[in-house]
């Protein structure tokens, strides 16, 4: 068995709110000159938690810090290159700064392989966190069929729903249902009753980052948020709120509808169609 240095390397989104996500893994070992990382490799994984991140710059910083990764590697075995630890490796090519990328606190592991290691704690800590992200923003759908959907076709307003893309200054937002009386009422099925308070939140943010671009667009729009939230998490409820009522605007109205009030919200959407229609 060895003993090796690791750190994880993250996103960080934002200093203030000190939101990020683990990007990659680094592994050393001073003993065998051992030194490698491994990192995600598609944008498209880290906007599921951020909407508005640029993904083709946080990508380009992670190919150079994995280039200079390489170069440092190949120095290991020079006689006047010598690191005790795994955080002069990294300060020195990633230096504390106001950059998106930070390296975690020096971290040790036993194992007989460390690129075997490497693989295991790139699965577990990077890979494994953020395809489970991945899969709680689905719930999305889910819950629109086990819990909204059966009261849009009790009231026969399904069909009634259509598509509708909101463009924006920098960006088009596609809703799935949307109908139109001089507003455009959009709803987006919010599936909130997640394991992790740190997914909650993430989702939390990039939908109040949705809003945020939405309110550059030139369209009058309410969205209608139906939500599936922790039964016993009142405080991520307020979290949820807060968050995105302080939205409302002149050009964007934000409503929040909870599972218990799903029958008569539907039907007064049943009624306002109707009269519309008239």
């Amino acid at each position: 068995m060895k003993k090796f240095q690791y750190q994880l390397v993250r996103y960080m989104h934002d200093r203030v709110t000190a939101e990020f996500v683990n990007v990659g893994i680094v592994v050393f070992q001073p003993d065998t000159n051992f030194l490698h990382g491994r990192f995600v490799s598609k944008f498209s994984r880290i906007s599921q938690f951020f909407s508005d991140v640029n993904g083709q710059d946080l990508i380009t910083a992670l190919r150079q810090f994995e280039k200079e990764l390489e170069i440092t590697s190949t120095r290991l075995s020079e006689l006047f290159t010598n690191y005790a630890t795994l955080t002069e490796i990294t300060n020195s090519i990633l230096p504390k700064d106001d950059s998106c990328l930070i390296c975690s606190d020096l971290l040790f592991r036993i194992d007989l392989d460390p690129m075997s290691a490497l693989d295991d704690l790139f699965d577990r800590l990077v890979n494994k966190y953020i395809q489970d992200a991945d899969k709680e923003l689905h719930d999305d759908k889910t819950a629109w069929r086990k819990v909204y959907k059966q009261y849009f076709d009790k009231y026969e307003v399904t069909t009634k729903l259509k598509p509708h893309t909101v463009q924006t200054n920098h960006d088009h937002i596609e809703f799935d249902k949307a109908w139109k009386n001089g507003v455009w009422n959009c709803y987006q099925t919010l599936a909130l009753d997640l394991k992790r308070n740190d997914t909650i939140k993430n989702k939390i943010y990039k939908w109040s980052g949705i809003l945020s671009e939405l309110e550059n667009s030139k369209q009058d729009l309410h969205v209608y948020f139906l939500t599936v939230s922790p039964k016993t998490n009142g405080a991520m409820n307020k979290f949820l709120e807060d968050t995105f009522l302080s939205r409302n605007s002149n050009s964007l109205k934000v409503t929040l509808v909870k599972e218990d009030q799903a029958d008569e919200f539907v039907a007064s959407i049943k009624k306002e169609i109707e009269e519309h229609q008239v």
